[in-house]
C-alpha cells in the first residue's frame, strides 16, 4: 500500500507535526502501540484529532515515522563520534576497544525506547507488510550509513566481501549487546559484556582488514 505522510514545511505545522510524533512515541513507549489510538495521541499532543488526520491516514502512518525519527536518531551521534576519532590508530588493540568501548555505548543511550515498544516492533515487522517495507528501508538507511563511516575512516578491507561481513556482524554484535544491556534485567556487568563485545569486534576487524600485526 502507498503510504503518503504529508509532512509539513511552514514553522507552526511543523511544530505540531513533531509534537504528534512525539507523543505517539511516548504513548508507544507506555501502552504500546495496540493499547494506543489516534485519539489517545492527538490528546498527548495538545491537539484536535481531525489535526492528526490532515498529516496522517491513520495510527500506523504516526508508527512508520515514529520509526524514522528513531532511525535518525542514530546518525548524528555515530558519525560525529567517529568524524572526531578518524585519525585514531584503530588497528591497535587498546586504542580499538577504548573507541568500540566508548562507541557501544553511545549505542546503548540511543536505544532509548522501552522493552513495550521493542517488543511491538518485532511482532509488527511480522504482522503487518507496511511497517515490515518501513523497517527494512531503515535498515537499507543504516547500512549506507555503516559504509560511509568505513570510508571515513579509510579502512583497508580485504575485500568487498570481507567489508561486507565486518558490517554485517559488528551490526549483531552491537545490537545484541545493547538489546541485552537495556532490555534485560538479568545483566549485572553491563561493562563486561561491553568489553567482551569490543574483543569480538577487534577479531573480527583484524580477520577483515590487511592490517599487519
Amino acid at each position: 500500500m502507498d503510504r503518503k505522510i504529508r509532512k509539513p514545511t511552514q514553522k507552526r505545522s511543523l511544530e505540531k507535526f513533531n509534537r504528534i510524533v512525539d507523543a505517539a512515541f511516548k504513548l508507544f513507549n507506555e501502552k504500546g502501540y495496540y493499547n494506543t489510538t489516534t485519539a489517545d495521541i492527538a490528546k498527548e499532543a495538545n491537539v484536535a484529532t481531525g489535526s492528526v488526520y490532515s498529516y496522517f491516514q491513520d495510527k500506523k502512518d504516526i508508527y512508520i515515522q515514529v520509526l524514522d525519527k528513531i532511525n535518525s536518531s542514530f546518525d548524528y551521534p555515530t558519525k560525529d563520534f567517529w568524524l572526531k576519532n578518524n585519525t585514531e590508530p584503530i588497528n591497535n588493540y587498546i586504542v580499538f576497544k577504548d573507541i568500540f568501548s566508548e562507541f557501544l555505548k553511545i549505542m546503548i543511550l540511543c536505544h532509548n525506547f522501552s522493552n513495550t515498544f521493542h517488543d511491538d516492533m518485532k511482532a509488527l515487522e511480522l504482522l503487518d507488510e507496511d511497517i515490515s517495507s518501513a523497517i527494512n528501508e531503515n535498515d537499507l538507511i543504516r547500512t549506507q550509513k555503516i559504509y560511509e563511516i568505513f570510508d571515513i575512516l579509510h579502512i583497508p578491507f580485504k575485500s568487498e566481501f570481507d567489508s561486507d561481513i565486518f558490517m554485517h556482524y559488528s551490526n549483531l554484535l552491537v545490537d545484541d549487546v545493547c538489546h541485552k544491556v537495556v532490555y534485560d534485567n538479568t545483566s549485572k556487568d553491563i561493562d563486561l559484556y561491553i568489553d567482551r563485545c569490543a574483543e569480538m569486534l577487534y577479531s573480527l576487524f583484524k580477520a577483515s582488514t590487511t592490517y599487519k600485526e
